[in-house]
């Protein structure tokens, strides 16, 4: 929630990282917890400046909502952790077939 994001922020992104957010209030004065922070304003249709962007960012998210509602429904906070990186897993290796034929071949290996 709104009260406790900054400190979430504070302990797992790396001071020296550039951190790029939408205009939420609840990540104003980040740039003092970091090095770099580059807000868009997304209801002025900034989406983009320069070469920050939350694309990548929301296109993980879609992939995450969708899987959690389409294959789980719903998730417990018991096993966060685990959908977390099953879908970082399969979001950071979408493009890359060769994976899949490596991770199907090692399975099988493993049987």
């Amino acid at each position: 929630n709104k009260g406790n994001i900054k400190p979430v922020i504070a302990e797992t992104v790396s001071a020296d990282a550039k951190v790029v957010t939408d205009g939420f209030g609840a990540y104003r004065g980040l740039d003092k917890l970091h090095q770099e922070h580059h807000v868009l304003n997304k209801e002025k249709e900034e989406y983009v400046k320069g070469e920050y962007h939350t694309n990548t960012l929301e296109g993980f998210w879609t992939l995450l909502k969708r899987g959690i509602y389409g294959q789980y429904h719903k998730v417990s906070s018991e096993h966060l952790q685990a959908y977390l990186d099953e879908f970082t897993f399969k979001y950071n290796n979408r493009t890359n077939k060769s994976n899949f034929a490596l991770l199907i071949q090692r399975s099988l290996t493993f049987v």
